[in-house]
């Protein structure tokens, strides 16, 4: 589900990286694990309580983190080259067989999805995926044009902007999972989308197409590491949370503010 909800940010990713628009790219990956793990999920704990599986949570969690370390790392040297890239996919791969083998799991019922006949539904798949990949291209090139116009840094733009865009699936798909009772689905869907972001989507256009970035953009992605290491912490000190939490991963959110403009 999570790959489903961050088609945007890894069509981005390639879309940027081919524009050679390193900072971008980084930026929405990264901002987009903060944004859906912080502000997204304090947002939809407002609708309704979600319990949490601390197995779970600390796994995905504790990834997402060390992802996000070595792409800072990674980034050290002015650039994300293809090797880098192929690196932090391959650490989605490992980390995606790590959850699943040492994470308590359980099956669900779930209602079919599936009521057009596969013939409609792969016709309506290849349809939307083929939206996202425009609409991706067409905000890379939209967005760039804008930073440049205006002077402003490109990584802090696309973090701060471009990256609450392309979080809104989680936002919709995850409230409407919470709103049919499916707590557990929505906060797997959050967590998961963080680690795809931290690793396959800041990844994937590198791997096709090395391109260079900032400081600030190695920088930032050690301060998105801190700031989701503390959302972790905050999700593993109750079984079930509620609104009140949701206030604090909010402010979480909030403090990424002064922190990267600084």
């Amino acid at each position: 589900m999570s790959i489903g909800t961050d088609l945007p940010e890894i069509a981005n990713s390639i879309s940027a990286a081919a524009a050679g628009r390193g900072d971008l790219a980084v930026g929405d990956a990264t901002g987009s694990a903060a944004t859906q793990i912080t502000f997204v999920l304090g947002a939809l704990l407002f609708i309704a309580p979600i319990r949490t599986n601390r197995m779970f949570v600390s796994s995905v969690g504790g990834l997402t983190v060390v992802a996000l370390l070595l792409a800072s790392a990674l980034m050290a040297d002015g650039q994300i080259s293809n090797f880098d890239g192929l690196i932090l996919m391959a650490v989605w791969v490992f980390s995606t067989a790590l959850v699943s083998s040492v994470a308590e799991t359980g099956r669900t019922s779930q209602p079919s999805l599936f009521t057009r006949g596969i013939g409609a539904d792969v016709a309506h798949t290849l349809g939307a995926l083929a939206i996202v990949g425009a609409g991706a291209a067409l905000a890379v090139w939209a967005f760039a044009n804008i930073t440049d116009d205006l002077g402003v840094p490109e990584y802090v733009t696309s973090f701060f902007v471009l990256s609450v865009g392309t979080s809104l699936p989680e936002m919709i798909v995850d409230g409407k999972a919470l709103r049919r009772g499916a707590g557990a689905l929505a906060l797997g869907d959050l967590l998961g989308s963080s680690l795809v972001d931290s690793t396959l989507s800041v990844g994937i256009g590198p791997a096709l197409f090395s391109v260079e970035v900032s400081d600030e953009a190695a920088q930032g992605t050690l301060i998105v590491a801190g700031v989701v290491a503390l959302a972790i912490l905050v999700l593993l000190t109750r079984r079930e949370h509620r609104w009140t939490s949701g206030v604090v991963l909010i402010g979480l959110y909030l403090a990424l503010f002064p922190l990267l403009l600084a």
